[in-house]
C-alpha cells in the first residue's frame, strides 16, 4: 500500500484532483449552531474486516518563518475550509472534528510562542543570557553561541512554565464557579444521576461563543479531557455532569479561533469571564502575586507568583536562577507573614489538600479522591459490596488516620510535613488493630480476591483504590485528580509535532484526517482485543484517538461498549495514560507494530526515521524524510524518565542495555537492506528544535530531555517516580500483584507503566512487589495495558 506520507510523482495527478475537489468542498454553507437532537445514541460496534481505504497523501511541513508568512490565498482557503465545517456533540470523531482539534493545536502553539518570547515577561528578560558572539568569529564562537541560546531556551520555558500555573489556577477558579454540587459518599447509594448513569446519560451544556473562557483556560481543559478516567473522577466529584457530557464545544471553539489562529474571545465572555471568577480575561493581566491560606492561622496572607524575575536594567550581585520559591515556581517556599510564621511549601500543601478532604468528607460526606471509581475497570459500581470496596479511601482517611493527620499542621513549624510523613501515617494505621476496624467499618471477612497485608485482609480493589488515592497528593495540590502544568508539559510535545507536520497546510487535509480515522478504528480493535498488551499510537492515530477522548461521554460508551464484546469481554473505560517509561513505550510500540501488520497485512507505521527502520519498517520505497520534527512515527508525548531506586535500577539496568544492543543491532541490519537497494538511511541520532535551542535524543520514544528540570510548579513533567521505598512509594500493606494500568505508587502513571521489573522482596505481606515477574507490564508487581498511550484497557 502506497505511504500516507510521501508524495511519490506518480500521485501529483491525483493530488492535483483531490486538492480541486476539496476546494469545491470548502464553497459549502457555514455551518449552523448545534441542534444536539442528533447525537449518536449507540456506539458503533467493531467490523470483523477492518474497512478498505485509498492512501491519501499530506504535505511535507513548511517550516517556522513560512508559517509566519502565509500567503493571502492560503488564508482564503484555511478560512473557507473551516468555515464548512460541521459539528454534533456526543459523538466519535469524524473529519470535520479532527480539523477543528488541528487549528485548537494550532491556536495553542500560536499561543505559547507568544507567551515564551515576549521578552520582559514575569520580569525574566532575554538579556539574562548574554549577547551573542561576534558572527565575524563564528568558529571560535560557537561554543559560547550554543550556551547563549540554551540558557535563552531556558528563559522561554520558565515563562511558559509561570503562564501556565497561573492557567490551572484559573481552570480551578472557573471549575469551582461552575460546579452545582460536591458528591457525597450517600449519593453513590442513593442518586443514580449523580453516579451510578452520570457518565453515560445527561443533557448538553449550554454552550455558546459567550461562555467560552479564556485560551489559558481552554489549554487545561483540553489537557484535563486528555486523562479520561481523572475527567471523569473529577466531574463527577464536583457534579459537572453537563460539562462531561457535551466535552469540547467544537461549534463554539472554531467560530473562536480565526484562521490565523488567534483565539479572540467576544466582548460578552469577557464580561462574563470576569464575573464568575473575578480575573481578567487575560492570563497577564492578573496580579503577580497569590492570596493564599495559610494552612496554619487559617489566615490570607500574600505570595509572589515567582522569584526568578530582575528588573531589565538591575546591576546587582543577584542571581535568583530560574527555579524560584514563588507558588508557580519549582520549589515554592515562603514564610506565612500573617503571623504565625509556619514555612509553608508545596509539599505541606500537598499533604494540606489531603487534611481538607478528609474534614469535607467528615463534615459533609463529599468523597476523597479516588473514592467513586472502580480503580480496575474506570466505571462506577453497582453493587453494594463492590461500592463499599470502592469507597475504602474515605474510611482510610475519614475514620482511620484522621487525628493523626490532623497533627501534621503545627503553627510557625520551619520543617513542614510532606506525602513521607503521610504514608508512614497510613502505614501505621493498617497495621493498628483499632485503626484497621475502624477502616472497615467491620471485622474482617473471607472476601473473594482478598490477600492479607500485614495480617489484614484488603481486597484488590481497597489496596490499589488507596494507593490510587494516595496518587492524587504525591506532587500535586489542586483539587484535580492530577498535576495539570505537568499534563499540559507533555501534552505540548503532541502539540508541537501536530503544528510542525502541519497536516492543515497539505493539499488534501480531508482526506488526511479520513485516512487516518480508519486507521486509528484498526487501532482500537487490536486494543480491544489484546487487553493485557500496552498498544502505542503512532502521531496519527494520536490525533484520532485525543480527538474521541474530547466527547467524554462518545468515548465512554465506545470504550465500555467495545471492551464488553472483544478481548476478556468485560466492560471498561480505556484510560489515556500520560506518564509511561520510555523503554516500556518503546519495546510496546514494537510489539503494536508487529501485531498491526499481523492482523492487517499492513505497515503501522510508515514513518522511516532511524529508530522505525530499527524495528523492521524500512518497507517504503519512496526517499525517506530526515527531518525528525515531521515524521509520522511513534506518539511519545508520554514518554518519561523513571526515577528509580538503587535496587530498582539494578534489576532493570540489564534489561535496558539488552533492548538497546538490540535496537543497535536492528538499526545495523536495517543500515545494510538499504546499502543493498542503494538507499541511505537517515542519521540514527535526532536533533529537535525548542524554543530554537538544538537538542539530541536518541529516538523518537525518548522522554523530552528538553524538559528543564526544577522549574515546574509540581515537580519535573519528564519524570516518573519509582518503588516503594523512594519518593511516592507505596505505603506498605497497599501494593502487591496489579493489574490497573496506570496507577502505581506514587502519581498517575505510577510504577505500572514501567517493564518487566521484580519490584521489591518476595514475601507474603501484601508490601509492594507481591511477586517476582520479568513479564511485559510488570512493574511493583503489575499488568498494565490496553490503553496505549498510555495504558487503560489492562485485565
Amino acid at each position: 500500500m502506497p505511504s500516507l506520507f510521501k508524495w511519490p510523482k506518480s500521485k501529483e495527478k491525483e493530488a492535483e484532483a483531490e486538492a480541486e475537489a476539496e476546494r469545491a468542498r470548502n464553497t459549502r454553507a457555514a455551518t449552523p449552531p448545534p441542534t444536539y437532537e442528533s447525537a449518536q445514541d449507540d456506539p458503533p460496534a467493531f467490523e470483523d474486516a477492518p474497512p478498505s481505504f485509498e492512501s491519501i497523501h499530506g504535505s511535507k511541513s513548511s517550516d517556522k518563518g513560512d508559517k509566519k508568512a502565509r500567503l493571502e490565498q492560503d488564508i482564503v482557503d484555511l478560512t473557507a475550509t473551516f468555515s464548512s465545517l460541521r459539528f454534533e456533540t456526543q459523538k466519535d470523531p469524524d473529519v470535520d472534528s479532527c480539523l477543528a482539534h488541528l487549528k485548537l493545536l494550532y491556536a495553542i502553539q500560536t499561543l505559547k510562542e507568544e507567551v515564551g518570547y515576549t521578552d520582559g515577561l514575569w520580569d525574566l528578560w532575554d538579556s539574562r543570557a548574554g549577547p551573542l558572539p561576534d558572527s565575524e568569529k563564528a568558529a571560535s564562537s560557537k561554543e559560547s553561541e550554543d550556551r547563549v541560546k540554551d540558557v535563552l531556551a531556558k528563559i522561554r520555558e520558565k515563562r511558559w512554565a509561570v503562564y501556565l500555573a497561573r492557567a490551572v489556577d484559573r481552570y480551578e477558579t472557573w471549575w469551582k464557579a461552575l460546579s452545582p454540587y460536591r458528591l457525597r459518599e450517600e449519593d453513590m447509594k442513593l442518586d443514580d444521576e449523580k453516579y451510578a448513569t452520570f457518565a453515560d446519560r445527561g443533557a448538553d451544556f449550554p454552550w455558546t461563543v459567550d461562555v467560552l473562557p479564556p485560551l489559558d483556560v481552554l489549554v487545561i481543559w483540553h489537557s484535563h479531557m486528555l486523562n479520561p478516567r481523572a475527567f471523569l473522577e473529577d466531574t463527577m466529584r464536583w457534579g459537572l455532569r453537563a460539562f462531561w457530557t457535551t466535552g469540547m464545544p467544537w461549534a463554539q471553539v472554531n467560530q473562536a479561533i480565526d484562521s490565523k489562529f488567534n483565539y479572540t474571545g467576544t466582548e460578552a465572555a469577557k464580561g462574563n469571564w470576569e464575573a464568575a471568577t473575578g480575573k481578567s480575561w487575560d492570563n497577564v493581566q492578573d496580579p503577580m502575586t497569590k492570596s493564599l491560606e495559610c494552612p496554619a492561622c487559617k489566615q490570607l496572607f500574600e505570595v509572589p507568583w515567582t522569584t526568578c524575575g530582575l528588573p531589565e536594567t538591575y546591576k546587582g550581585d543577584e542571581k535568583p536562577g530560574i527555579v524560584g520559591a514563588g507558588y508557580g515556581d519549582g520549589s515554592f517556599s515562603q514564610i506565612c507573614t500573617a503571623g504565625c510564621e509556619t514555612l509553608v511549601t508545596r509539599y505541606l500543601l500537598s499533604v494540606v489538600k489531603m487534611v481538607q478532604d478528609t474534614e469535607d468528607y467528615l463534615k459533609h460526606n463529599y468523597t476523597v479522591p479516588s473514592s467513586v471509581l472502580d480503580p480496575k475497570v474506570g466505571t462506577a459500581v453497582s453493587t453494594r459490596m463492590k461500592l463499599v470496596e470502592v469507597t475504602f479511601p474515605n474510611r482510610v482517611l475519614g475514620l482511620g488516620v484522621v487525628d493523626e493527620l490532623r497533627k501534621l499542621i503545627v503553627p510557625g513549624t520551619q520543617t513542614p510535613p510532606s506525602m513521607e510523613n503521610v504514608k508512614y501515617i497510613i502505614e501505621a494505621g493498617l497495621a493498628d488493630d483499632a485503626a484497621y476496624k475502624r477502616m472497615q467499618g467491620r471485622g474482617p471477612l473471607p472476601i473473594e480476591g482478598a490477600t492479607t497485608a500485614s495480617g489484614r485482609i484488603l481486597t484488590r480493589t481497597q489496596r490499589f483504590g488507596t494507593r490510587k488515592m494516595m496518587s492524587r497528593y504525591w506532587d500535586n495540590y489542586s483539587i484535580f485528580a492530577l498535576d495539570l502544568v505537568g499534563a499540559t508539559m507533555r501534552q505540548g510535545v503532541f502539540v508541537d509535532k501536530m503544528y510542525n507536520i502541519d497536516w492543515l497546510q497539505g493539499p488534501a487535509p480531508r482526506g488526511v484526517m479520513d485516512r487516518l480515522l480508519q486507521k486509528y478504528h484498526r487501532f482500537m480493535l487490536i486494543m480491544t482485543e489484546n487487553t493485557l498488551s500496552l498498544c502505542v499510537p503512532t502521531l496519527d492515530v494520536d490525533l484520532a484517538w485525543h480527538t474521541h477522548q474530547l466527547a467524554p461521554r462518545a468515548y465512554y460508551r465506545f470504550s465500555t461498549f467495545n471492551t464488553a464484546t472483544h478481548g476478556v469481554k468485560e466492560a471498561r473505560f480505556i484510560d489515556h495514560n500520560d506518564k509511561i517509561d520510555e523503554m516500556k513505550l518503546s519495546s510496546s510500540f514494537e510489539w503494536t507494530s508487529l501485531a498491526y501488520l499481523n492482523k492487517f497485512n499492513d505497515i503501522y507505521s510508515q514513518c522511516v526515521c532511524a529508530y522505525c527502520e530499527a524495528i523492521d519498517n524500512f518497507t517504503t520505497t519512496t526517499e525517506p524524510t530526515t527531518d525528525p520534527t515531521t515524521a509520522i512515527h511513534v506518539s511519545n508525548h508520554n514518554a518519561v524518565r523513571s526515577n528509580e531506586s538503587a535496587v530498582r535500577k539494578r534489576y532493570r539496568s540489564h534489561a535496558r542495555v539488552v533492548y538497546k544492543t538490540r535496537l543497535d543491532d536492528s538499526y545495523e541490519r536495517a543500515y545494510k537492506r538499504a546499502a543493498k537497494k542503494g538507499k541511505t538511511l537517515p542519521p540514527r541520532e535526532e536533533y529537535y528544535s525548542h524554543w530554537d535551542s538544538k537538542y539530541h535524543l536518541y529516538g523518537p520514544c525518548a522522554y523530552p530531555a528538553y524538559l528543564t528540570t526544577g522549574i515546574y510548579i509540581n515537580g519535573d513533567p519528564g519524570i516518573m517516580h519509582a518503588g516503594a521505598d523512594g519518593w511516592a512509594g507505596c505505603a506498605q500493606g497497599l501494593c502487591g500483584t496489579n493489574d490497573i494500568p496506570g496507577g502505581g505508587c506514587g502519581g498517575p502513571g505510577g510504577c505500572t507503566s514501567l517493564d518487566g521489573v521484580w519490584s521489591g522482596k518476595h514475601n507474603a505481606s501484601g508490601l509492594c512487589g507481591g511477586v517476582a515477574a520479568m513479564g511485559v507490564g510488570v512493574a511493583c508487581g503489575g499488568e498494565g495495558g490496553g490503553g496505549g498511550c498510555g495504558g487503560g484497557g489492562g485485565s
